[in-house]
């Protein structure tokens, strides 16, 4: 089934409560385009009325199955696709990856298995975020917000290097001793700012503003981040020699002498 909504609901109790506390999201007042690739009814509906509090704006496509949801990326093109991993009748894996092999839109992978292969998997083929079921409110607005504002906003300089690292075509492209590695946006992000501090301590606190924003922002997944770019470009991540964490306090690259 395919459907299109536009996310005006009926109001509910935890409206009020969003309007007048510190969380107000008048600020985001913009109109997004958001395609929820979801076989479960009751999470599509919880969705929409997390957006309905909190980005009313909001206009929702959506599909129960994968190959649905490729079709409407084609037709509808949405900024946002919400990409559930289970779906009933191909994988979330297969669905990602004939998205991202088109298009550069941003994609929130939302599954119950906390499993970090298949976060790992998930990234790796270019979800630019996960996030597990189940999930509070203010943490799915903030994420997709957060990403969302990153694509808006990205002017990062791609001419910078340090040592024998320096960008490609895109923010997702890493040159690594004339390697060329696929990244996804938020690892992008993070190696841009550890490359401009060549070779200084980058906090942790101050990554996981650059992730989520610096009104929602938690250090929990830095590590995460970091583990999977050691895995693309460490000969050994386990033995890190290129990003090294200064215990407690955040990373920085090192460059080895020649």
């Amino acid at each position: 089934m395919v459907e299109v909504f536009n996310s005006e609901l009926p109001s509910f109790d935890c409206r009020l409560k969003a309007r007048k506390g510190v969380n107000d999201y008048s600020a985001w007042r913009t109109h997004m385009k958001i395609l929820i690739i979801e076989d479960d009814e009751n999470m599509v509906d919880y969705i929409k009325k997390v957006f309905n509090i909190g980005w009313p704006e909001a206009e929702f496509i959506f599909a129960y199955k994968g190959k649905d949801g490729i079709n409407l990326v084609e037709r509808e093109m949405p900024d946002v696709v919400l990409l559930d991993l289970g779906l009933p009748d191909i994988s979330g894996f297969d669905v990602l990856k004939q998205i991202r092999h088109h298009t550069e839109m941003t994609i929130v992978l939302i599954t119950v298995r906390d499993d970090e292969s298949d976060i790992v998997e998930g990234l790796t083929l270019g979800a630019d975020e996960y996030i597990i079921k189940p999930f509070r409110q203010l943490e799915l607005l903030a994420r997709v917000r957060a990403l969302t504002r990153r694509k808006m906003t990205l002017s990062e300089d791609l001419s910078i290097s340090y040592g024998p690292l320096k960008f490609g075509k895109s923010i997702r492209e890493i040159i690594y001793k004339d390697r060329e590695i696929g990244v996804t946006l938020t690892e992008g992000r993070i190696l841009h700012k550890l490359i401009k501090s060549k070779g200084k301590v980058v906090t942790s606190d101050d990554i996981a503003k650059l992730i989520w924003g610096e009104r929602f922002h938690s250090s929990i997944n830095v590590k995460s981040y970091v583990h999977r770019i050691r895995q693309k470009l460490e000969n050994d991540p386990a033995n890190p020699s290129l990003i090294i964490d200064e215990q407690g306090v955040g990373y920085y690259i090192k460059i080895a002498d020649n």
